[in-house]
C-alpha cells in the first residue's frame, strides 16, 4: 500500500478523483446542490443501532444501509441507490461516478454515525486489490477537541493518513487498507456521520 497522502482543494472537473492508487483528502469538492441535502437529511435517517465490524463484533453502532451490497460483493448496486427516497444519493452515486474511469462500478453505498462511547475498529473493506472506498463527512462544523479522525494505516502498521471530519471533506484509500474511525471526545455530544462508497475500478 502506498504510504503517501494528499490534500488536493482545486481538482480539475474534469480530473478522476477515484482510481484507487493512493489515499487522498479532497475539501470543498461535491456540489452545494447534492452536499446540503445530504447533510440535512443525514440527521433524519431510520438509523439503525448494533451494527459493527467483524474485526471486533462488540463494537457497535449506527447504520443506514442503501446499496445493499456487502463485503464480498462484485455486483453493482447502482440500482439500488436510484431507488432510494432520498434522491440526493443518486446525485452523489453519478456525481461519483463522473469522476472516477469510465467502467467503475459502485459496490457499496450506505452510511455509518457515530456518537460518544460508540467505536470503531481497525478493519479492511475488502481483501481484493483494485476497489477503493470514499468516505464523505458530513458535518456543518467540527473542532480539533471532537477528536473522531479516521485514520488508515500503512502494512507496518503506522498512520499513513489521518483526517478529522471537516465540512464538504472526503478521504479515498484502497478497500484493502486497514483503517478505523477513532471514539469521540465527551465533549462532543452531537452525531458523527458518514456516507461510505466502496468502488469497483475497471
Amino acid at each position: 500500500m502506498d504510504s503517501t497522502a494528499t490534500a488536493n482543494t482545486n481538482a480539475n472537473a474534469n480530473e478522476p478523483l477515484f482510481t484507487g492508487k493512493e489515499q487522498t483528502i479532497y475539501d470543498g469538492l461535491v456540489p452545494r446542490a447534492i452536499y446540503q441535502p445530504l447533510l440535512k437529511a443525514s440527521v433524519a435517517l431510520p438509523w439503525r443501532y448494533g451494527w459493527n465490524t467483524p474485526a471486533n463484533p462488540t463494537a457497535r453502532y449506527w447504520h443506514h444501509e442503501v446499496g445493499f451490497g456487502n463485503k464480498q460483493n462484485t455486483e453493482c448496486i447502482s440500482d439500488n441507490v436510484r431507488k432510494h427516497p432520498l434522491k440526493a444519493l443518486a446525485e452523489y452515486q453519478q456525481w461519483v461516478l463522473s469522476r472516477a474511469p469510465h467502467g467503475t462500478k459502485m459496490l457499496r453505498f450506505y452510511f455509518n454515525a457515530y456518537t460518544y462511547g460508540t467505536d470503531g475498529w481497525p478493519h479492511t473493506d475488502t481483501e481484493r486489490e483494485g476497489e477503493q472506498t470514499a468516505v464523505l463527512y458530513l458535518t456543518d462544523r467540527w473542532q480539533p477537541a471532537w477528536a473522531g479522525e479516521t485514520v488508515v494505516f500503512d502494512d507496518a502498521g503506522d498512520v499513513a493518513l489521518a483526517a478529522l471530519p471537516r465540512r464538504n471533506r472526503i478521504i479515498t484509500f484502497p478497500s484493502n487498507a486497514l483503517h478505523a474511525p477513532r471514539p469521540l471526545a465527551r465533549a462532543f455530544t452531537g452525531l458523527r456521520v458518514v456516507l461510505v462508497v466502496k468502488l469497483g475500478m475497471p
